[in-house]
């Protein structure tokens, strides 16, 4: 029985864990409730079959553990059958950008959760409420076992009742959660929904206090399981909204494995000392349960009044986050609290208030909103718009006339894009209105919204010369005007106009060129492509460059990878083009990139493989060809076992500056090469289990270093640790000199051959290096002096300047 109850509890608290982590936030506010409900359809139904099974199979009591069994047996298969589900869906669509490295997390023991819930008033009033809650339910459960088992001595008999009043009972809850609950909390508030149960117990109690018996207990039971899974748990739910998320996470686990359990405790202890001590019946235990209610109906009393005041705290520190919680308000109090919010005179916490209240439609929100659309602050203006608009109110177009000449840009669309939407002239005749307009701005604001409306076509734009006339404007207004034809010019789909664009791309404001860059990218035009690559040299519009570019998805990806492959490309510039191609999410982009690892040098290869990190990372359902990944390992590897044999060559080659200079490149490229090799490992395995291989394996701690190495070795399939785990766990230079042999057939026998493999290598910098250590060398060898004639026409100047230089040196 110990058992299954902590099962239990550890169960429920996985199912929500893993509802969790399977629903974005948007969508739990749609499931969750239909989860719920099929909690209780669950229970409804195990309890008739379990009294099927009793009264016509012929089943023992205790032979209903093999039907659990089989019926967890399926929960495993169904869990992992959403976890595969939920993997395939979260590579198929874009999700946050998360960083290599894992969030480490602050181990917390129990003392530190008490301290926190201390601090908080509003956390103590809910766990007091939970606490007894839990104590109740231990109490009224014994009390209503004691009478059926007095109303049914038979085994059989008592669990077929069982069985049915569970059943009965799950569907009372059901048709209260479908068909009052919501009614019920937008009528009664927090306080109503969580005083809902207490005082269903309280009558209960009376009933078992004055008429002990099976229909007292059933009124009393079912009291219990019908409003706590329902009105009761809504209420409950909702008072944990003003807490802010990351602690209502931990707040809520605690609960569940440790409140829940320890006060059920308490109260199976309770139990022993009025039964089998004090010999209480059924009808004294009842006393004790209302003074329990008592205490229960006060906090709760409390908690409501606590839980206006904590909503109210969290708006002024803005500690909820909307991105996690988007939860629209529908208690009566809290619309009520938020409405009174907007007469503050803090912005941050009216602007909070308007977007929590962006959905609900209310006759006094209209009212209270309607004064602020002449507040300072154009962020709360924009609100109120986007509130006031969800109202439907028949004189909008009048209430935001004034404000179609706001000096925000955003404003003023907006207000242009509503007064035009609701105004009873029509749209069109309207926007004509504003494109006439004697203020440049209003009409380049006018611009933006006709090109966004389907019976504006870019002819009508054209013919009015309105887009041509505001490219002429000059003065304080040149630069706004600008970016709104720009701005407005990426919803064009047909070239005349459209071509304006790149008369933007490169004009003198970097705002009218940002926005340019943008809207390029929204026109996925091909003839933009050439002046976005451009663009990525110059560092003010490197990044929106990227995402214009981007923006284009496969479509840029055979134009990236000729960029990519291109060696007449200034290599910084095509650095950047895995940048690009990690931001396109696709396996195009991802086979596109693993095909370039072959090809492409060092310094570029390096970048390729930390963007296929990325997508490895930020999407693991995309796939990454093992061959080709497992070449890519073993070119890496090959490479740092030759530049062992050569480092070992110079290691004395003197101290002069261009030793010291090859040295520290040469150690340079080796740390490359380690971190390459676990880069690609992190292709083939979990990123998370490789990067904290490689941390433990860079640590300066040897306990951290022996744990990475020991795990890669359990780690890695035999075709790759012949070649990896001599490096990560080398005896002497000695077997690693002889395994690169073994492995590789590399055999560098002198200075100067090694000199010439890196001359003809494809590290730039390693070969520049490798160039100018040769231009010491005297008489110069006419093997070397050949490849740096050659190195000369390089297309990388620091490589053909480093060429010219050595052999005018030595030209003598």
């Amino acid at each position: 029985y110990i058992f299954v109850s902590i099962y239990g509890a550890l169960m429920t608290s996985q199912a929500w864990l893993l509802a969790n982590a399977v629903f974005d936030t948007a969508q739990a506010k749609r499931i969750f409730a239909l989860i719920g409900l099929g909690g209780i359809l669950g229970a409804s139904t195990g309890g008739e079959v379990t009294s099927l099974i009793i009264r016509n199979f012929n089943v023992q009591t205790e032979d209903l553990l093999f039907i659990c069994v089989g019926v967890l047996v399926v929960s495993v298969f169904l869990a992992n059958l959403i976890w595969a589900i939920r993997r395939r869906s979260y590579g198929a669509q874009p999700q946050s950008r998360t960083a290599a490295r894992p969030e480490k997390e602050k181990k917390e023991n129990i003392i530190d959760m008490f301290k926190m819930i201390k601090r908080s008033r509003h956390l103590v009033f809910i766990i007091t409420i939970i606490a007894i809650m839990m104590m109740t339910a231990s109490l009224v459960d014994f009390q209503f076992k004691s009478v059926s088992a007095d109303a049914f001595p038979a085994k059989e008999d008592l669990t077929s009742f069982l069985g049915k009043f569970y059943s009965r009972l799950s569907l009372v809850s059901l048709l209260l959660q479908f068909l009052f609950t919501n009614q019920l909390v937008r009528l009664l508030g927090v306080g109503g929904a969580i005083l809902f149960l207490p005082i269903g117990l309280v009558f209960g109690s009376i009933a078992m206090f004055l008429f002990p018996g099976l229909y007292a207990g059933i009124l009393l039971r079912g009291s219990d399981g019908s409003f706590r899974y329902s009105i009761d748990k809504t209420g409950r739910e909702l008072l944990f909204m003003p807490v802010p998320l990351k602690i209502k996470k931990r707040t809520k686990l605690f609960i569940d494995m440790f409140i829940d359990r320890w006060f059920r405790g308490i109260a199976g202890a309770m139990l022993l000392l009025f039964t089998l001590v004090l010999h209480f019946s059924t009808r004294q235990i009842s006393v004790v349960v209302m003074a329990l209610l008592l205490i229960w109906i006060v906090v709760a009393v409390l908690a409501k009044r606590e839980y206006v005041n904590a909503f109210r705290s969290a708006l002024e520190r803005r500690a909820i986050n909307l991105d996690e919680l988007q939860i629209n308000p529908t208690d009566a109090s809290t619309i009520k609290m938020l409405i009174a919010t907007l007469g503050s005179k803090n912005e941050r916490q009216v602007n909070f208030a308007l977007e929590m209240l962006g959905s609900v439609k209310d006759k006094a929100l209209a009212a209270a909103v309607k004064p602020l659309l002449s507040h300072p602050s154009a962020e709360v203006k924009l609100n109120c718009i986007k509130v006031l608009r969800n109202q439907r109110d028949g004189d909008l177009h009048t209430l935001l006339a004034p404000l179609t000449g706001d000096p925000d840009p955003e404003v003023r669309l907006q207000a242009i894009q509503g007064v035009c939407r609701h105004s009873p002239e029509g749209p069109e005749k309207t926007l004509k209105t504003f494109l006439q307009s004697l203020d440049a701005r209003i009409r380049a604001s006018a611009v933006v919204c006709a090109a966004e409306q389907d019976k504006f076509t870019e002819q009508h734009l054209d013919d009015s010369k309105v887009v041509r006339e505001l490219l002429t404007i000059e003065g304080d207004e040149r630069e706004i005007c600008r970016i709104q034809v720009a701005r407005a010019l990426a919803s064009q789909e047909a070239a005349p106009i459209r071509g304006l664009l790149v008369e933007l791309l490169n004009d003198s404001s970097p705002g009218v060129v940002i926005q340019a860059i943008k809207s390029a990218g929204l026109t996925q035009g091909g003839e933009f492509i050439p002046h976005l690559l451009d663009k990525l040299s110059d560092r003010h519009y490197r990044s929106y460059a990227r995402s214009a570019l981007a923006a284009y998805g496969d479509l840029i990806l055979e134009t990236l990878n000729g960029y990519l492959m291109d060696r007449q490309i200034s290599l910084r510039l095509r650095q950047y083009v895995p940048f690009i191609m990690k931001e396109i999410p696709t396996q195009l982009s991802v086979d596109t990139l693993t095909a370039s690892l072959e090809v492409v040098e060092t310094q570029v290869k390096h970048q390729v493989v930390k963007a296929l990190n990325r997508l490895r990372i930020s999407y693991p359902d995309l796939s990454f060809r093992e061959d080709k990944i497992r070449t890519a390992l073993l070119d890496e590897t090959r490479s740092y076992y030759e530049i062992i044999q050569i480092i070992h060559l110079h290691r004395s080659s003197g101290e002069n500056s261009r030793a010291k200079l090859l040295q520290k490149a040469l150690e340079e490229k080796l740390d490359g090469n380690l971190d390459r090799i676990f880069r690609l490992l992190a292709l083939r395995y979990a990123p998370d289990d490789i990067y904290n291989a490689y941390e433990g394996f860079v640590s300066s701690r040897k306990d951290l270093r022996a744990n990475a190495i020991e795990f890669l070795d359990n780690l890695l399939g035999k075709d790759l640790k012949r070649y990896i785990q001599p490096i990560v766990d080398p005896v002497s230079v000695e077997l690693i000199l002889r395994k690169g042999k073994d492995l590789f057939q590399i055999s560098i026998q002198d200075c100067e051959i090694s000199l010439q493999v890196l001359i003809r290598g494809d590290d730039l910098w390693l070969k520049a290096c490798a160039i100018y250590m040769a231009g010491s060398m005297d008489p110069m060898p006419d093997d070397c002096r050949a490849l740096i004639r050659e190195a000369a026409d390089d297309s990388d100047p620091l490589v053909s300047e480093t060429a010219a230089l050595v052999l005018k040196q030595t030209s003598g």
